[in-house]
């Protein structure tokens, strides 16, 4: 539920999610603390700017990247103001990076090393389909060798997460940061299982399918869109903050 002082509407950041625009909801944004109705715009069909953003979102941030300022959102009723975040509380422990992982905050390299994994993970088992549905030995060999990278940037990849995790976010218990970490320890142990397993089996018959290896190549894909949909709450929905 959303606040009511001095007349006018002080909306929590949950209350504002609920305005996205879809099943009958108003279309809200919060620009720089104050809350715009922008329902009533063709540019915020159900809720969606041009499939780069969502209504029920703060968008101070992104508007330092868009064509406009905030005067575009001057057109629209302002119907509130939104609650400030939820401080870290003064006890919470007071992280001063090294210089070493300050350079590594400063080039985003979370988000550099994470890409890796999740490209060689998605298109490993697309290889090894190939391979079967032509016999074709250089796929086989492909899908070998994306995945042997695909578990070896997995490490710097998780290594960077906890960094940034640790020093950027304060090492907060968030439900969203929980799930990556979970993720993450599934991945590294099961993208190492597919890898030998697949070291053992050597060179793959094209005409008789090894299904168990298939299935676990194939496991990889949801296993890393799930965390790349974590790392895409936390950066564009401020879920970490």
């Amino acid at each position: 539920m959303f606040l009511q002082e001095a007349g006018m509407s002080i909306f929590t950041r949950e209350e504002l999610e609920k305005h996205n625009g879809r099943e009958g909801n108003r279309s809200y944004v919060a620009v720089n603390g104050e809350v715009y109705d922008v329902s009533a715009s063709p540019m915020w069909e159900d809720g969606d700017h041009m499939g780069q953003h969502r209504a029920g979102m703060d968008l101070t941030e992104a508007l330092f990247s868009a064509p406009h300022g905030k005067e575009v959102f001057e057109q629209f009723q302002k119907v509130g103001t939104l609650a400030p975040r939820e401080a870290v509380p003064d006890d919470a422990p007071r992280r001063i990076p090294p210089p070493w992982v300050s350079m590594l905050l400063s080039i985003h390299s979370h988000p550099i090393m994470s890409h890796f994994p999740q490209a060689f993970f998605v298109f490993a088992p697309l290889f090894l389909v190939l391979f079967y549905a032509t016999g074709v030995r250089s796929f086989e060999r492909t899908a070998y060798h994306l995945l042997c990278c695909g578990f070896l940037m997995a490490f710097p990849s998780a290594a960077t997460g906890f960094i940034h995790w640790w020093y950027k976010y304060a090492g907060r218990s968030r439900p969203v940061f929980k799930l990556k970490i979970v993720l993450s320890a599934v991945l590294l142990p099961a993208s190492g299982l597919v890898f030998a397993f697949h070291t053992a089996s050597r060179t793959l018959p094209p005409d008789s399918i090894n299904w168990a290896l298939l299935l676990l190549y194939v496991l990889m894909i949801p296993l890393v869109l799930w965390l790349g949909r974590a790392g895409g709450l936390i950066v564009f929905n401020a879920k970490g903050r």
